[in-house]
This record gives C-alpha cells, structure tokens and sequence, in this order.
C-alpha cells in the first residue's frame, strides 16, 4: 500500500461537498480526468470502493461516509501545522505566561485571552494567580510574560506599566451583622467593637496601626477569597474590591456599609490595575495582542 497523498484527501473532501466530479474540477481548476484520477488511485490504496457511481450524482457508499470526516480532519490537521509553522516563522511565541493579581477583576482577562485564542490558536498559555509582591516578582525574574497587577506601591522603572481600569473598594458586612442593621453614615466609634476581617500579606502583622483596621479586634488573613467566605458567614466586616462582592450584593447575601470616613477621608478607596511587562526585550506578536485586548476591555486608550 503506498503513501496516500494529501491531495488525494483534498479531491475527495471536493466531490463530496461540491456533489460531482466535474463540479470538484472546476472548484478544483483542474480537468475532470484528473479528479477521476484521483479517486480512483485513492479507492485502489485503500482497497475500497468510496463512490457509488451508478446515479447521476456519485453517492459515497458507507465506507465512504466513514473515511469522510477522518479525510476532513487530516486536512484540518494539516493546515493547521501550515499555520502554526507559518506563525512560528513569523516570531510568533510558542507560549506566554500571566500572572494576575488577587485584587483585580478577571472578567476584562477572560475575554482578552479568548480573544488571543481566537488570534493566536497555538501560543500556550499559562496562567498564576498571585498575591502582592509575588505577582511584580514573577514579571521581574522572567517567570511571567505579562502582569495585571494591582498598583499600590511603586511599580519601578524596569517596567512598562500600561493601565487598565480603577478598582473601588466596599465595606461589606452579612445582612445579620450589627453593622448591616445602621441605617445613615457609620462612624469609627461604631467600627471598634465590632470584629473586622483583614487581608493581610503577612499573617504576623497584626498590629492595630495597619492600614484599613478600624476595629479593635481584628483578624488577619492572606487569601482574599476566604476573607471573603468569612464576611458571608457574618464572622466580621470587612473591606473588599466591589467587583467581587457585586453579586453577593445584588443577592442580599452581603450589605453594603455606609461609611462616614475611611482613614481620614470622606470615600473608600480605590486603586488601578495595569498591565506590566519588562522594558528589555521586545514583545512578541500575542502578547502584544493580549496587551492590546486588556487597553481595549480596560476602556484606556493604546
């Protein structure tokens, strides 16, 4: 048995979907001998028969139908190797890697990275979620192609920071919370003897002086995930990234706390998520392209 070819493949697929061997032919541009031609040297190398042809129209036989979509595949396959060795050529990457920061909202994320899919179907991707200091540590050492980080200290001058969107934080308490219960601003002396759960990068930091505590009693946590269970289970009240509360909101399984003031100031705040990458080296053709589906999703121009 020899070795098929890929146009045999391509001649099959075309009599099938066009209805007819002179249809494939001119679909083809080639003469109807050589589609017969074909199909035939592929029925002998298979040993059976693919075409009743005993109608106006050839119909494929059962063997025919079988061998169908394996035929499709294999040319999908094929030009699909064409694309990817064409893209490689080009300098596209093999694979990026992101890390994201706990903070910041991953819907914009999502719809960037299925818009590089779509783009860019053979780049791998590989994706971490990580804390303060370890998401900028990963861009900084190499491991990361790309962060979307949460700025709250100084980014430095190694990298190229682009950004992307403002985060608000809430104070959230459950419905069956003292606090939930307040109607009309909050002041700090109502804020102390209540127990308040604090996200933390360091589980011994627990001095009342950190930023953000207004309770005398307060417990420290480093997953902002949990902190948020605990907030739901009515243990404390907290602050929290509206976007991840949003739905707990619109659910009624958390409330939304009027604060008079928060560290001084009349509003809770806030903070900016950007995109970073090193300045050395340049940017492959997906990670500009994810860069770009962050500005767009992130309504910041580019």
């Amino acid at each position: 048995m020899g070795a098929y070819s890929l146009d045999q493949f391509l001649v099959f697929i075309a009599v099938v979907d066009c209805g007819g061997f002179a249809a494939a032919a001119r679909k083809l541009g080639r003469a109807q001998s050589a589609i017969t031609y074909a199909i035939r040297a592929l029925e002998e190398q298979t040993g059976l028969v693919l075409f009743d042809r005993a109608h106006y129209r050839p119909r494929l036989t059962d063997a025919g139908r079988a061998l169908l979509p394996r035929a499709r595949l294999l040319v999908e396959d094929l030009d699909d190797f064409h694309r990817h060795a064409e893209g490689f050529a080009h300098g596209v990457e093999a694979a990026i890697s992101v890390v994201i920061n706990e903070f910041v909202d991953q819907a914009p994320l999502i719809g960037a990275l299925d818009s590089l899919r779509r783009a860019y179907p053979s780049v791998r991707v590989r994706i971490a979620l990580k804390p303060f200091g370890e998401d900028i540590e990963m861009v900084r050492s190499g491991q990361a192609t790309l962060g979307v980080v949460a700025a709250i200290a100084s980014l430095g001058n190694e990298f190229e920071a682009r950004q992307l969107v403002d985060h608000s934080l809430v104070a959230v308490a459950a419905p069956g919370h003292p606090l939930a219960a307040i109607r009309g601003p909050i002041g700090l002396g109502q804020l102390r003897g209540q127990m308040q759960i604090v996200w933390t990068r360091n589980t011994t930091v627990t001095d009342s002086a950190d930023l953000g505590v207004h309770a005398l009693d307060a417990w420290h946590i480093t997953d902002l995930n949990a902190k948020l269970q605990m907030l739901r289970a009515g243990v404390g009240w907290g602050s929290m990234p509206a976007h991840m509360v949003q739905e707990d909101l619109a659910a009624g399984r958390l409330c939304l706390l009027d604060m008079e003031s928060w560290e001084g100031r009349d509003r809770m705040p806030s903070f900016s998520s950007f995109v970073i990458r090193l300045k050395r080296g340049v940017p492959g053709p997906a990670a500009r392209h994810l860069v770009d589906a962050l500005l767009e999703r992130g309504g910041v121009a580019k």
